[in-house]
């Protein structure tokens, strides 16, 4: 007798744009971004930054190109309300788990 499967309609395709609420800002993430040089050498750059430690400067395009449109709404919900600042550990946190969100290989599907 064979096993029953669980249905997995659920699953947003891991091949086509996902959207993602992280840290209250939601946003849709084509998972084709990392399909282009430019985005990996910025994700590379920014891993070694302490080899070049102007690399911290690629988050801002970094973010610009994950987050397409998005970005601005982006801005405002990482935004602390009492110093209208964005910090930049928040955006480092906030990087990471949009990154996991939308590996393909990541548990968080």
């Amino acid at each position: 007798m064979a096993a029953t499967k669980t249905p997995r309609d659920h699953k947003q395709p891991k091949d086509k744009p996902r959207t993602i609420t992280v840290m209250g800002a939601t946003l849709t993430i084509d998972p084709a971004v990392f399909d282009d040089l430019d985005m990996v050498e910025l994700l590379y750059d920014m891993q070694h930054s302490d080899e070049n430690p102007d690399a911290s400067f690629d988050i801002v395009p970094f973010l610009r190109k994950l987050c397409g449109d998005d970005y601005p709404a982006v801005k405002q919900a990482l935004r602390d309300p009492d110093t209208g600042r964005i910090g930049f550990d928040k955006v480092g946190e906030f990087t990471t788990q949009v990154i996991e969100a939308i590996n393909p290989n990541s548990s968080r599907s």
